[in-house]
């Protein structure tokens, strides 16, 4: 039998996508590069600091994010520390016929309400279409 002590609800997730005319190689590729994030407007200041961690100047203001891409397995999640949160985002970039799909998949961290979380993802969309534009041209 097993005996599951102590575990909480999961909490809420959301889920965005991005599909781009784009090959997996160049799709991954673009965001590997977290200087590219720039493009999505949310993001400016981007600069690569120490231990992996690269600095930016974020809609909480100054944040840090630290990429932990798998380019074999399309990953290229990332820890992002700001305004008092910290959280994982998980981001997988997949095949679509000619192009790719890249996912993110936010959890809603422990210190955040569900209203302060739609909050904070509202404008995501915004971001996607810039990297989009960026992307495709």
């Amino acid at each position: 039998m097993l005996s599951i002590l102590n575990m909480n609800e999961p909490r809420k997730v959301i889920v965005k996508t991005l599909v781009t005319k784009r090959n997996l190689t160049d799709t991954f590729d673009f965001f590997d590069n977290v200087k590219n994030w720039e493009t999505g407007g949310a993001l400016k200041s981007i600069n690569k600091g120490n231990n992996g961690w690269w600095s930016v100047d974020s809609p909480l203001g100054n944040s840090k994010v630290k990429p932990r891409s798998n380019k074999q397995f399309g990953i290229l999640d990332h820890d992002f520390i700001g305004g008092g949160l910290s959280w994982t985002v998980f981001v997988r970039v997949t095949p679509n016929e000619s192009g790719s799909t890249v996912t993110w998949t936010f959890v809603c961290p422990a210190n955040m309400s569900e209203d302060q979380f739609e909050e904070q993802l509202k404008n995501f969309d915004h971001e996607i279409n810039g990297w989009k534009k960026a992307l495709e041209k």
